[in-house]
């Protein structure tokens, strides 16, 4: 059976869990208790469109950065908008595509490959516009050893250190799906220290290491429903050796 130590047991304050406990798994706006209904944009209030927009990476799986807008009428778990005419949105003027499923309602997505700079556009219905940006930073594993499960464990990163509103959480998962992590949103972080008490489900023997790095921050230009920017970089997955003192 898998067990994740990590998450039950993570050393770092009470804010960061509760933005672990959110977003981790890019599932915040789009969770069960939001509503996955669709209503047309051009027949609600434009004052009352609450605005989401992220921008996601993964070393692992594609060289893309893939971005994603959602909005919604009656708050952040309010009915999702399909956009009307002449309402749009853009992201580094280029039009985002309408896409919608059963469980997280109307969406707007697009794949970039170029920069780490994002600038939304968004239009409502009565050509008012709405721009944020927003940027997203890398981090990279530096220097990773073998790990000795027994021990604490202090993971480097390359890259910028963690600024206001971000958070960086390192997972290490095992050959059986055993997972620890440890994580920071300290200001000026440069590394983050996995406890040897939520390494004590690792089993000895190959795994793999890698970093989320993760901001969350609210949107400059909004309606007044507000809105909110998520970015989220996973690094690229390292091979390590997990170690027991007493082998």
């Amino acid at each position: 059976m898998m067990k994740n130590k990590g998450l039950n047991g993570l050393k770092i304050n009470a804010s960061l869990f509760v933005v672990l406990s959110v977003f981790i798994g890019f599932n915040y706006i789009f969770s069960s208790c939001a509503s996955s209904e669709i209503a047309d944009s051009g027949d609600v209030n434009q004052d009352a469109i609450y605005h989401y927009y992220a921008v996601t990476y993964d070393a692992n799986s594609s060289k893309s950065y893939d971005v994603e807008a959602q909005f919604r009428f009656g708050g952040n778990k309010g009915t999702t908008l399909r956009l009307t005419d002449p309402s749009k949105v853009y992201v580094n003027g280029n039009e985002m595509k309408e896409e919608s499923n059963v469980l997280r309602g109307c969406f707007y997505t697009l794949s970039l490959d170029d920069g780490n700079e994002f600038e939304f556009k968004f239009v409502d219905t009565e050509e008012k516009e709405y721009i944020n940006k927003c940027k997203i930073y890398s981090a990279e594993l530096k220097n990773v050893d073998d790990i000795i499960a027994d021990l604490d464990y202090e993971v480097k990163w390359i890259g910028l250190p963690l600024a206001a509103n971000e958070s960086m959480v390192c997972t290490i998962e095992d050959n059986e799906g055993n997972i620890a992590t440890g994580g920071s949103d300290i200001v000026g972080s440069q590394s983050v220290n996995i406890d040897k008490d939520d390494m004590e489900t690792l089993m000895a023997g190959n795994a793999e290491i890698y970093l989320t790095r993760t901001s969350f921050v609210d949107a400059d230009e909004v309606a007044d429903e507000g809105g909110k920017i998520y970015t989220e970089y996973k690094s690229e997955k390292k091979s390590v050796k997990i170690k027991r003192l007493k082998d």
